[in-house]
């Protein structure tokens, strides 16, 4: 008998309580019995009733998959054979375990028979090497049928059980693999990569060689299936008033939201184009050069009258097509991933050079100015300049792209607004970025004296992406004449001035200087990395859930925090969770953080929620719910929830304003004004208002700090 394969009769089923046969049902809690109740039609069923009862009228293999899910969830360091009694021991194969499954449970030691995996718990389980939340799900699930048999002896291993099941899922891997590969029209790409050491006989290298030589081509895998002959079949089996109500949804161009998006899954020949589609788009690209590339988005399907990208459109939720954008999921997610790169190359000052993005991320000459347009970002001399909530923040920039000393006029004047010349004054003084000339008045940067490097690097900059070299070469300018502008500008030796030229994001090729071409965003400190804070020896990262969340898909994180957890660029790392194991890759140009859904279903955050996303040194991670309080509470209180406290009402009044500072790597500042300075600098907006409200000079009669 097979624990898979057909549901279970009465007469295989224990007649004993259930509670008796799983203690850790009494462990769950009364204040989550209502999950519980859920499951089965009686109430308290797992009190009051034998799986041979509740088989009656439930489905046993249903009923012990969810409450795999809790057991996980909520007792995850639980041993088996603390949690379920059960004495007999079966052969592992007998379980029916899928190959993935299998193999996880091949990797204990001595784990022919189920004494050894009783001996474990989920957490053990998710410590094994490959070990993934679908894996652990599926062996809790057959080890509480196993408990719930009346003779588990009467188990026998499949004929067809794999003897070795690591080889057959790596076959089913590769098969995986390569079908992808085609879907990419990457036929020719090898599956496997492999590191050989130094001086490995020539038998191995032969046989790396091998290995390393095989390719989608050379499998058995059937060629991309036409999604617009999928999409015309299934059209043409509707019913006459189904076909007509998906018409409609594809040709209504009201602008009304679709009532049932629909997701076409991978596996299908729609799904998967769509899966390689969003790999070109990522998160967005130019309709026009999307449909030249793959020119079947313009083909009409059949029974619908539309071309197959308005089919997608209308009835994927995940591919958008608007204004001559193509956006995964769609324009507004877009947007706040191209705010994320941003933050990842923008100064102090929130200065952005675009040309370092552009040899990040992949899109062709002007497409990337055109999409910061749509972006309603504004530019000055063809630099970005991030929003700023201040005067003063946006004088920084204006200075820092412009590179000289200006008047107080003349940057009143650049920011294109109606200023007051005294209150702007007033600001700047207040502000302890900028310094100003006693004899001529001119405003300049104070890093401009005390962080050398960063302004010679800012002025190679302006010099390599204002020129081109003597071929034409955009963004090329002759060594010799930055060496020059250098030693002029700064005071710096000739020698001085080379060695910045070839250094940091800059190479000198043929005499010339250009931009180093990376192929990963520039690793950022913790520190300056917004909505990080250090919280001991934690981490936490505050983002808003998005759609993708929910969804399941991997998102974008800070270079920061790649760093943090020691996952260098090219590579990936498995952080362990209370939830099972958690990939980061840093193997696209931004870091990226594997689903979190699970995190969500289980503290229950919807879309538009916000969260923690908590990272320690050691490798651990956790999904943690922002605090929330009622709009008249303690402003303080409030930012230190905003920060990643939890329990922010439990931090000593005396301490808070180290709190504060210690989140941001201030350790020992205890001054409010240096603080608040420092969240303005990072653009903690929502940090800073709240401190502003706390701190800010108050009208009298008010009890609050004064800065």
């Amino acid at each position: 008998m097979s624990l898979w394969s057909r549901a279970l009769s009465v007469d295989e089923l224990d007649d004993r309580t259930w509670l008796e046969l799983m203690p850790w049902l009494d462990r769950y809690g009364s204040a989550r019995a209502t999950a519980l109740n859920a499951l089965a039609p009686t109430s308290n069923w797992w009190e009051l009733q034998s799986p041979v009862e509740t088989g009656a009228d439930t489905e046993i293999p249903e009923l012990c998959a969810e409450l795999s899910r809790i057991y996980v969830t909520d007792h995850p360091e639980l041993r088996f054979a603390d949690g379920l009694i059960r004495t007999v021991e079966v052969a592992v194969d007998a379980l029916d375990l899928g190959v993935s499954a299998a193999t996880l449970v091949a990797r204990l030691p001595h784990a022919p028979t189920t004494a050894e995996l009783f001996s474990r718990s989920p957490a053990d389980l998710f410590d094994v090497r490959g070990a993934g939340s679908g894996e652990v799900h599926e062996i809790v699930c057959a080890a509480l049928i196993l408990t719930v048999l009346r003779d588990p002896a009467t188990l026998r291993p499949e004929a067809s059980a794999a003897s070795v099941p690591a080889l057959a899922l790596l076959v089913d891997d590769l098969a995986a693999l390569a079908r992808w590969r085609m879907l990419c029209d990457e036929r020719d790409r090898p599956l496997l990569s492999i590191d050989l050491d130094t001086g490995a006989p020539e038998e191995i290298q032969e046989a790396v060689a091998r290995l390393g030589a095989v390719a989608a081509r050379d499998l058995p895998v059937s060629a991309p299936a036409d999604p617009v002959t999928e999409l015309a079949d299934y059209v043409a089996s509707l019913p006459a008033a189904e076909r007509n109500v998906l018409r409609h949804r594809i040709h209504d161009d009201s602008g009304a939201d679709s009532p049932a998006p629909s997701t076409f899954p991978f596996g299908t020949a729609v799904g998967d184009f769509l899966a390689a589609l969003r790999t070109d788009v990522r998160p967005v690209a130019a309709f026009d050069r999307i449909l030249r590339d793959r020119p079947v988005l313009a083909q009409v399907v059949p029974g619908l009258d539309a071309p197959l990208w308005k089919v997608l459109d209308r009835l994927d939720d995940r591919c958008t097509v608007a204004d001559g954008w193509i956006a995964v999921p769609d324009l507004a997610e877009a947007e706040k991933q191209t705010r994320a790169l941003l933050g990842e190359f923008e100064s102090a000052n929130g200065v952005v050079q675009p040309a370092g993005v552009a040899a990040i991320w992949d899109l062709p000459a002007g497409e990337l100015e055109a999409w910061m347009n749509y972006c309603g970002t504004s530019m000055l001399e063809g630099w970005i300049l991030t929003p700023q909530a201040t005067v003063a923040g946006h004088a920084a920039q204006i200075l820092e792209v412009v590179g000289d000393p200006l008047s107080v006029e003349t940057l009143v004047a650049r920011m294109d607004a109606n200023l007051d010349i005294h209150s702007v004054v007033e600001e700047l003084r207040d502000d302890e970025r900028f310094t100003v000339t006693e004899d001529d008045g001119l405003w300049g940067l104070l890093e401009w004296e005390t962080d050398l490097v960063t302004a010679v690097r800012t002025r190679i900059a302006r010099l390599v992406d204002g020129a081109a070299g003597p071929d034409g070469t955009p963004g090329s300018i002759e060594l010799d004449k930055v060496a020059e502008a250098l030693v002029q500008k700064f005071s710096i030796s000739d020698a001085s001035a080379r060695v910045f030229a070839a250094s940091g994001d800059f190479d000198v090729v043929a005499d010339c200087v250009r931009r180093r071409r990376r192929t990963h965003v520039p690793a950022v400190p913790p520190e300056r990395t917004k909505r990080l804070y250090r919280l001991d020896e934690r981490w936490r990262l505050r983002i808003p859930v998005t759609r993708d969340h929910m969804r399941g898909a991997e998102f974008p994180i800070p270079s920061a925090v790649a760093g943090i957890v020691g996952c260098e660029p090219g590579a990936e790392t498995v952080l362990k969770s209370r939830l099972g194991p958690q990939a980061l890759r840093w193997t696209r140009p931004i870091p990226q953080l594997g689903s979190v859904r699970r995190f969500l279903d289980e503290i229950g955050i919807d879309e538009y929620g916000e969260l923690f996303l908590e990272f320690r040194s050691d490798g651990r991670f956790d999904v943690l719910p922002l605090r929330t309080f009622a709009a008249n509470a303690d402003p303080l209180r409030k930012a230190l929830a905003l920060i990643g406290y939890t329990t922010p009402e439990v931090v000593p009044e005396e301490r808070i304003a180290a709190a504060f500072a210690t989140a941001i790597g201030l350790d020992g500042e205890t001054r409010p004004r240096r603080i608040l300075s420092a969240y303005r600098a990072r653009h903690e907006a929502e940090v800073v208002s709240l401190l502003e409200s706390a701190w800010v000079r108050v009208p009298s009669g008010q009890d609050r700090p004064r800065l």
